[in-house]
């Protein structure tokens, strides 16, 4: 059994377990009628945060003098979906993060205000689990508060639960993988005055590769040295027969650079060149 320590709202309520600990006990109506020392069934506790109590406890005291219960319970049934789906842990503070983000999510729209999220194509090929997760949060969303939120709104979830899961890169490595993505993605299309055929089967290859490149730049991990020895000849051919594509991979590349304090190799923009071409031409027997 548990005992209330504090009731923050009819779902939440701050708790000590059989052993001493404080925990956090969340679950609709979990501490509804509940007082200072009432006993909760564990059964009756959908989840129980068990570490951080107290930095979580306090932000959670926060938000529940400003963000209505509703949004709590969204979030839970949101969160708890998109565990079971892609089947990982997520970091409990995506309960405070996520509600928070619905809440103001849902405000915006109903003020008619959008935020427009220029990376939401990306995110949607980088993270393709977490965005369909996040669509269905979307509709989950719509339903419950009677709104509609811009599409846009799934890149912005989607990295909620990028950031949360357990030993994940972190919000911001990821924003910066799909920043390097988009950019990428811009330069090939401004360069060639083109819109890549996102349908493509040359496309979805280039975007994997574009997944490993950003991957390696904000992990520091970019294989070192030049290109090897049975390369070198396809490296020649490639210069010559696709200087285009060649010299957009190296824009890509002087960009990257620049960007991050990188150091791009001569065999990266080489398959960087060949995966250019092949999205440009659709010829299928160039590249990895």
């Amino acid at each position: 059994m548990l005992r209330v320590a504090k009731v923050l709202n009819n779902n939440i309520a701050i708790v000590v377990d059989s052993r001493g600990n404080d925990c956090i006990a969340m679950g609709r109506g979990v501490a509804f009628g509940r007082k200072h020392g009432d006993l909760i069934d564990e059964n009756d506790v959908e989840r129980l945060f068990t570490q951080h109590v107290d930095e979580l406890s306090g932000k959670l005291g926060q938000l529940v003098k400003s963000i209505p219960e509703e949004y709590f319970e969204a979030t839970q049934a949101i969160v708890e979906h998109a565990k079971l789906r892609m089947g990982r842990d997520l970091d409990d503070g995506i309960y405070l993060a996520l509600t928070d983000h619905i809440h103001f999510a849902v405000e915006r729209v109903r003020k008619g205000q959008a935020l427009d999220n220029r990376l939401n194509f990306e995110i949607k090929m980088v993270y393709p689990d977490e965005y369909a997760c996040a669509k269905t949060a979307i509709a989950f969303i719509d339903r419950v508060f009677n709104v509609t939120l811009p599409q846009e709104e799934a890149g912005f979830i989607a990295m909620h639960f990028v950031n949360a899961e357990t030993g994940g890169m972190g919000m911001q490595t990821a924003a910066t993988m799909a920043k390097i993505i988009h950019d990428s993605l811009d330069i090939v299309q401004k360069r060639f005055d083109m819109k890549l055929d996102d349908g493509s089967i040359a496309y979805y290859r280039f975007m994997v590769h574009l997944k490993f490149f950003a991957q390696h730049i904000v992990m520091s991990e970019m294989p070192r040295g030049s290109v090897g020895a049975r390369d070198r000849q396809l490296h020649a051919t490639v210069v010559r027969e696709y200087p285009d594509a060649y010299g957009c991979a190296e824009e890509i590349a002087s960009r990257a650079e620049r960007a991050y304090g990188c150091s791009v190799p001569d065999d990266e923009r080489l398959y960087l060149a060949l995966h250019i071409e092949r999205v440009r031409k659709g010829a299928g027997s160039l590249g990895r």
